[in-house]
């Protein structure tokens, strides 16, 4: 059921429905083992194991397969002008990331497998404080291939939900070269059919772009009547009580997915987080 949703998100169509609940749940799942969230990134068998497991005990039916992180602004900044999918998908820490992707396409329960990464401004913003030269054009330009052959890459693996995370809301000037980047990597995850999604972590946000889907926080402008998702805190411990348990019409119309501002802490208890989900659900 929820993977048909999310086909539906993707192209903008079905019935509006209750969120899909899906936290940045990755690197806290590295405790199940009590190894470093770094070790477990680069380990597919590992990282489908316990992050497999976390969704089990958390009763989400969702699996993230990556978090933002260096890896992605690592590899695209590599990748060069011209980005090469295999390529890409044999780099350090997206590898295993692709791995337990196919290794989860045998899971009978179906869950909706997530990749969420850096989007364009924040890979940007990474190159130019790394000394990375070159006009606000050709670095989004840049940007967008590499995301959307990255997108390619999940998309033949497949996932079903590819959200990007942005640290800032770009410039005036260079909104859009930012749109544009978006619109190529977004356009490469709705021909596999997983829906685009965007996140924006900064305290202004103008105006959502029509390249993806929006996904805002309570204080942020929603973007349009279009299907959309919503932000949560990243903080479990700020999650509103029982906001999951609360009636349809105390969210915004038609919104189908719920995630987080950035990655869950990777530090906080499994114990913790399994009572921030009963709180939630107004257990």
């Amino acid at each position: 059921m929820w993977r048909r949703r999310m086909q539906e998100l993707a192209r903008g169509a079905g019935r509006p429905h209750e969120a899909l609940f899906a936290p940045v749940l990755f690197g806290v799942a590295a405790q199940i083992e009590a190894i470093a969230p770094e070790a477990m990134a680069v380990d597919a068998t590992r990282l489908r194991k316990n992050v497999g497991e976390l969704a089990r005990m958390l009763g989400t039916g969702v699996l993230f397969c990556s978090a933002p992180g260096q890896a992605e602004i690592d590899a695209i900044a590599a990748a060069g002008a011209e980005p090469d999918p295999a390529a890409l998908a044999r780099c350090p820490g997206l590898a295993a990331s692709v791995e337990a992707v196919r290794q989860w396409q045998v899971d009978t329960s179906e869950p909706v497998i997530v990749a969420a990464l850096n989007g364009p401004a924040t890979l940007v913003a990474a190159w130019r404080d790394a000394g990375g030269e070159g006009d606000a054009d050709a670095l989004y330009e840049r940007a967008g291939r590499g995301l959307g052959a990255l997108a390619r890459v999940f998309g033949e693996a497949g996932v079903h939900v590819l959200q990007w995370h942005e640290t800032r809301y770009p410039e005036a000037a260079e909104v859009e070269a930012w749109k544009g980047a978006l619109g190529t990597a977004g356009n490469v995850a709705r021909f596999h059919r997983m829906a685009p999604l965007l996140v924006i972590d900064a305290p202004v946000v103008p105006a959502w772009p029509a390249q993806v889907l929006a996904c805002p926080a309570a204080d942020q402008p929603r973007g349009g009547s279009r299907p959309h998702g919503r932000a949560w805190p990243t903080d479990p411990g700020a999650w509103p009580a029982a906001g999951l348990a609360a009636p349809a019409s105390a969210s915004p119309a038609d919104s189908r997915y719920l995630t987080t501002l950035a990655e869950v802490p990777v530090d906080r208890p499994i114990a913790a987080l399994a009572a921030d989900f009963e709180r939630i659900r107004g257990g």
